[in-house]
């Protein structure tokens, strides 16, 4: 190999993060520790020429040289698979954006990291499902983004649930993710509203930039993290402040999920709770609960979760009727 692709290709396993022992690079290149020494010099005037941060440093532990990053912590292997385990169990990506995602983070490690990292998640790569819709996202999630930073007005194509084709001019104020689908936050641009609405971004058919809105109060005043603690399954709606009885066994789940939360009482096997959320969003999360949490107040809330539990009760009476 001649020397200059050698240096450059020393480079570049540096830039990787991989640690370059002396003696094995020596046998690799087939070349004598004078003409190493040399590489390392050339690399190290590479940097000082480039004002990089990065710095080539000895390792006389492991007799390994590497690249620091300027006094930013490197990631580690543990932080790495962290990050991958959650984000593989999100399933919130299609299958291509989801390896191409893992292959970017992976980078990050030295290379022997990497082979050691890939074997702790390798089955659940080969059997990653990736969600029903299957579209591809990160780019117009990027578009959007830069509509909020630039404060733009954007209409959207979207279809709902139903499969009705909906077209919308929105103020968009935050991208959240939020049961496995990511979520544009956005003020619907004709009608005053306290809150903003969701719309899935895997929904989202096309957006279209509409152009600056200026000053805005909704910009300066609207902060999603007030807003999170309240809501469920991305459902806004009416603000109401809730009573409910839930089994201590079922009271970590209930504070986990909704943050804003008052303890009233505590019994035996129950707990007397007030709940800050949004009506919609509680009542369909509140239904997964089955027995264990009751909403006790306000009436109509209740009712409303009567109502949906009778007819549930109605369609299993029923006796299955096989064609």
């Amino acid at each position: 190999m001649k020397p200059m692709l050698r240096i450059v290709h020393l480079f570049c396993r540096l830039l990787q993060r991989e640690r370059l022992n002396r003696e094995n690079v020596i046998e690799e290149y087939k070349i004598n520790s004078r003409t190493f020494d040399r590489d390392i010099s050339d690399i190290r005037n590479v940097l000082s020429e480039l004002h990089a941060r990065d710095e080539l440093i000895y390792d006389r532990n492991d007799k390994c040289y590497y690249l620091s990053r300027g006094g930013l912590q490197d990631f580690t292997g543990m932080d790495v698979m962290a990050i991958l385990k959650v984000l593989l169990g999100s399933r919130a990506l299609c299958h291509d954006e989801m390896m191409g995602m893992v292959d970017a983070i992976r980078s990050l490690l030295p290379y022997e990291d990497r082979k050691a990292l890939y074997y702790a998640i390798e089955d659940e790569l080969k059997n990653y499902i990736e969600p029903m819709h299957g579209k591809a996202i990160l780019e117009l999630q990027w578009r959007i983004n830069k509509s909020i930073i630039d404060k733009q007005k954007i209409q959207i194509i979207y279809t709902k649930a139903d499969g009705k084709r909906i077209e919308r001019d929105v103020l968009p104020v935050n991208i959240v993710f939020a049961e496995f689908y990511f979520y544009l936050v956005a003020f619907r641009d004709e009608s005053e509203y306290e809150y903003p609405a969701f719309f899935r971004l895997d929904r989202i058919e096309s957006i279209k930039v509409l152009g600056k809105v200026g000053e805005n109060p909704l910009y300066t005043n609207f902060r999603y993290s007030d807003m999170r603690p309240a809501v469920q399954f991305m459902y806004a709606g009416e603000l109401l402040e809730i009573k409910l009885r839930c089994k201590k066994s079922a009271l970590e789940a209930v504070v986990d999920r909704v943050p804003k939360y008052e303890i009233i009482q505590e019994k035996d096997e129950s707990v007397l709770l007030k709940v800050t959320a949004f009506g919609e969003g509680f009542i369909r999360w509140a239904a997964m609960q089955g027995e264990s949490v009751e909403i006790l107040a306000p009436q109509e809330l209740r009712q409303r979760m009567g109502q949906w539990f009778t007819k549930v009760a109605e369609i299993y009476m029923q006796e299955v009727k096989e064609k």
